[in-house]
């Protein structure tokens, strides 16, 4: 595709960040350089960090206001202020085109995403947190409103179903698709050690599972994953952005939990094939999520995603592998993989593509509810106890994130992972317990509230 002519417009595209972490930031730095793109707005519960965002981009401390009502919003934006807030009703009048959400909280994110569609704005979601609770239903309520709710490349979900359609557009047979894990598991030899997210783990065991068993590959990956047991090897953010890819294309995990294996990138097709062919997986069109294990001195898998095929043509396949790609021990599936996930650097395209051309990032959206994520636990919980949302990654101690068939939220439903925040649990639960309705005490949020209109709308 050639990016420039795909874009080609006299306009600009204005958009408004919600969010000034890392994602959000992105989209403010390379706003700065297209000509296409303007970014003018940016909201942060602390509205001084949303303007420290603007500076960091290279915005002038003199060309950003501080606004604290509609009325001094309005009057920044038709001065050329780039304006800091700190609530989206502040700006949702103005006339801006799209609302990248990026906020990382699920309440917020379902309530921006459902006021920005209402306003006639497009809205571009990283939160992947409100996503996978509400997603089906924002997608709907974008398309009766003559707007779109989309994915955002440089986020593995958009990525993925792009890669996904392209494979299967290509009629190519799909075994598995997926992503590496946020961190790598970086082996250094010398010191016997495994590094990940900047932490050292001894493993001197490694050695001698560096290479596969070339009789039992499944053996050595099994008895990989039992010396580096220290190391988290599935994490909550992996699976919400698998859901949400499992909602738009309806392929699906093998495990509720994955299979979530530590392999080297030369490794993924050999693994994540069916059993019959040598891998752990029971049919195909599974959705599945690697460790990536490395030398410090190997390229990094970087968060990327991939697609293994089957290869139906041994001669061409050769051919390929001659030429580098990444086959099978047996030569019977291949992966196919961007090795990369550039955040909100990389967001831009799917922020052109929606207001210029009317399309979502990916190829595809969820417009029904296909699978949760939900819960279960890994310890005793006490009743009582209140639920807490922590972390970078969102985690809730003491739960395991599991993908399963969605379900409305009634009777003993399992409930999904990020309504769970502030809950309180009003029986005791056993440790490898579900977390159902009949368990917790759900507190009032725009997220609940967003989800019960979608299990009315999708009934039956």
């Amino acid at each position: 595709m050639n990016y420039l002519n795909h874009f080609e417009s006299n306009r600009t595209v204005e958009a408004c960040i919600a969010g000034a972490g890392d994602f959000g930031r992105g989209v403010l730095r390379q706003a700065r350089q297209m000509k296409a793109l303007s970014a003018r707005i940016a909201i942060d519960i602390n509205p001084e960090r949303a303007a420290q965002a603007f500076k960091q981009a290279g915005i002038a401390d003199s060309d950003i206001m501080v606004c604290h009502s509609r009325h001094e919003a309005e009057i920044a934006w038709s001065q050329g202020f780039f304006i800091a807030t700190s609530a989206f009703d502040t700006v949702q009048t103005l006339p801006f085109d799209i609302l990248v959400e990026s906020t990382g909280i699920p309440d917020v994110g379902a309530r921006y995403a459902e006021s920005a569609i209402l306003a006639g704005k497009h809205v571009g979601i990283a939160t992947k947190e409100t996503e996978s609770v509400v997603g089906p239903y924002l997608t709907r309520l974008a398309q009766q409103h003559g707007v779109l709710f989309t994915p955002l490349d440089g986020d593995q979900p958009s990525l993925l179903v792009g890669l996904l359609t392209w494979a299967e557009t290509l009629g190519f047979e799909i075994i598995s698709a997926g992503k590496s894990s946020e961190y790598d598991f970086i082996w250094d030899e010398a010191k016997a050690t495994v590094t990940c997210n900047g932490n050292e783990y001894s493993a001197a065991d490694m050695t001698s599972l560096w290479a596969l068993d070339e009789s039992d590959a499944r053996a050595t990956v099994s008895a990989r994953s039992d010396v580096l047991s220290d190391i988290p090897q599935i994490s909550v953010p992996d699976l919400c952005e698998m859901v949400n890819v499992a909602n738009a294309t309806g392929l699906q995990p093998d495990l509720p939990e994955f299979h979530a294996m530590v392999l080297r990138t030369i490794e993924v097709p050999s693994l994540l094939d069916t059993e019959s062919h040598g891998g752990v997986l029971q049919g195909n069109r599974r959705l599945e999520v690697f460790n990536c294990l490395r030398r410090p001195d190997e390229l990094s898998f970087a968060g990327g995603v991939f697609v293994v095929v089957r290869c139906e043509d041994p001669h061409v396949w050769q051919l390929l592998r001659d030429k580098g790609h990444v086959l099978s021990q047996s030569g019977d599936s291949a992966m196919v993989y961007l090795p990369r996930h550039l955040l909100g650097l990389e967001a831009p395209i799917s922020l052109l593509d929606a207001v210029l051309n009317g399309l979502p990032s990916g190829g595809g959206n969820a417009t029904t509810p296909k699978f949760d994520l939900t819960a279960r636990a890994t310890q005793a919980i006490a009743a009582g106890q209140l639920l807490e949302m922590k972390g970078h990654h969102r985690h809730i101690e003491g739960l395991r994130p599991e993908i399963h068939p969605a379900e409305a939220l009634a009777g003993s439903a399992n409930v999904p992972f990020y309504l769970l925040p502030g809950a309180k649990i009003i029986r005791d639960i056993d440790a490898g317990q579900p977390i159902t309705l009949t368990d917790v005490e759900l507190p009032e949020s725009k997220l609940k509230e967003i989800r019960l209109k979608q299990d009315e709308l999708f009934a039956g």
